[in-house]
C-alpha cells in the first residue's frame, strides 16, 4: 500500500512537469512569432516619420512620389516599388497589435497574474460547490434506484403497459397516474443529457445566464455528469449485493428487507445518510464496500465536471469569469497568460485527485489488516 509522502510526491512532480511544459511551450510560441514578426525596412522607416507629409491623403502622396522621382534618395532604383513597400509599412502599423490602444498583447506580469486571481477563486468555489453537490446527489439516486431494484420496481413506462392490460376498478386512474410520471421522468432525462449551453439558451432571455447562481445548477443537472456518476455507483452497489459474503449474511438473519421503515427493514434516512440510515441492515456493508471501489472515480468526474464549467463559461460568454478570460486570451494571442489559466485548471484537477487517492488511503487502511 502506498504511503501519504508516496502519494504527494506523485501529483507534485505531475505538477512540476506539466508546469515545465507548458513554460517551454510558451517560450516556443513567442520564439516562433518574434521570427514570423514582418519587420520594417528602418530606411522606409525614415520616410513614415515625416511630419509634414501624410500620406494617407492622395494629394500628399502624389506630391512625395513626384519629389522621390526627383530626389531620387540614394539606393533608390524604382519609384514605384519604394512607394509600395512605404504603403505596406505604412498599413502594417495600424494592424500591428504593439500599436494599438497603447500596450500591445498582454503578457504575464505580477498585474495581469493578480488580476486572474479573482477570477480563479470564483471558477474554484463554482467547482467546489458542483462537485459537492453532484457527489451527494449522484449517491442518492444510485441508492435510491438500488433500492428500488431491490423492492422489484419496473420503470413507470412498464408499469403503464401492465396497467393498459389490466381491467380492474381504478385502472384508468392509475393508467393516467403512470403516463404523466413517465412523461415527466423522460423529459428529466432529457434535461440531465442536455448540453449545457442548450438548456442556457432557452433560459438566456428569463433570466440572468451570466450569475454563478445559474452556472452552478446548470453544471450539476447538464452534459450527463450527474446520472453517469450516480450509475457507476449503482453498478457497484448491484455487483457488491451478489458477493458470497453478503448472501453469508443475510443467512445469519442479518437485516436485508428492502421495505421503506418497516420492522427490521431500511429507512429513508438511507438517501442522505447510507452508512447511519442502515444501521444493523446488510445495506450497510454493501454502500461501505462499494464507496471503496467508488472513490477512485472522484478523479475521472473531476475531469468531466471541469470540462463543462469550462464549455459553459466560454459558450455563454460569461464576461469577469476565468474560462471566458482565457478565450480572449487566445483570441489575442496572449499566449503567456491563457497557459497561465490552463495551468490553475490543471492544477485543480490535479489536487482533486491527489485528494481522491488520500481518500482512498485512509478507507484502506480502515479495512487493512496488519496482521
Amino acid at each position: 500500500m502506498r504511503s501519504i509522502p508516496a502519494v504527494i510526491f506523485e501529483h507534485l512532480s505531475a505538477v512540476i512537469v506539466v508546469g515545465l511544459a507548458l513554460v517551454v511551450v510558451s517560450v516556443l510560441v513567442r520564439r516562433g512569432e518574434a521570427a514570423s514578426a514582418p519587420r520594417t525596412d528602418p530606411r522606409i522607416e525614415r520616410y513614415l516619420d515625416i511630419d509634414s507629409v501624410d500620406l494617407s491623403r492622395p494629394l500628399d502622396r502624389a506630391l512625395f512620389r513626384d519629389a522621390l522621382g526627383v530626389i531620387r534618395p540614394p539606393g533608390v532604383s524604382n519609384v514605384d516599388s519604394l512607394m509600395r513597400a512605404i504603403e505596406d509599412a505604412r498599413l502594417a502599423r495600424f494592424t500591428d497589435p504593439s500599436r494599438k490602444t497603447g500596450g500591445g498583447r498582454a503578457v504575464l506580469s505580477w498585474e495581469t497574474g493578480t488580476a486572474i486571481l479573482p477570477m480563479y477563486a470564483v471558477f474554484l468555489l463554482a467547482y467546489l460547490t458542483v462537485m459537492v453537490l453532484t457527489y451527494f446527489a449522484a449517491r442518492a439516486l444510485a441508492v435510491w434506484k438500488f433500492i428500488a431494484w431491490k423492492q422489484g420496481r419496473t420503470s413507470y413506462l412498464r408499469r403503464y403497459i401492465a396497467a393498459i392490460e389490466s381491467l380492474g376498478p381504478g385502472a384508468a386512474v392509475s393508467r393516467a397516474g403512470l403516463l404523466l410520471k413517465s412523461v415527466l421522468k423522460g423529459i428529466a432525462s432529457l434535461l440531465l443529457f442536455a448540453p449545457a449551453y442548450v438548456i442556457a439558451y432557452s433560459f438566456r432571455t428569463s433570466l440572468d445566464t451570466e450569475s454563478i447562481l445559474f452556472l452552478i445548477p446548470l453544471a450539476v443537472v447538464s452534459n450527463g455528469v450527474l446520472v453517469n456518476y450516480a450509475n457507476h455507483l449503482y453498478a457497484l452497489l448491484v455487483a457488491e449485493s451478489r458477493k458470497g459474503y453478503i448472501q453469508t449474511a443475510i443467512v445469519k438473519g442479518v437485516s436485508s428487507s428492502y421495505a421503506w421503515d418497516g420492522p427490521g427493514a431500511i429507512r429513508r434516512a438511507v438517501l442522505l445518510f447510507p452508512v447511519l440510515g442502515a444501521r444493523n441492515h446488510v445495506f450497510r456493508d454493501i454502500y461501505r464496500n462499494a464507496r471503496l471501489q467508488f472513490i477512485p472515480s472522484l478523479k475521472e468526474h473531476a475531469a468531466f465536471v471541469v470540462t463543462g464549467i469550462v464549455i459553459i463559461e466560454m459558450a455563454l460568454n460569461i464576461k469577469g469569469h476565468l474560462c471566458y478570460a482565457l478565450l480572449q486570451h487566445l483570441l489575442f494571442r496572449e499566449i503567456d497568460l491563457a497557459i497561465a489559466i490552463v495551468f490553475a485548471i490543471f492544477f485543480t484537477v490535479k489536487l482533486t485527485e491527489a485528494f481522491a487517492d488520500l481518500w482512498l488511503l485512509f478507507e484502506s487502511r480502515r479495512y487493512d489488516n496488519p496482521g
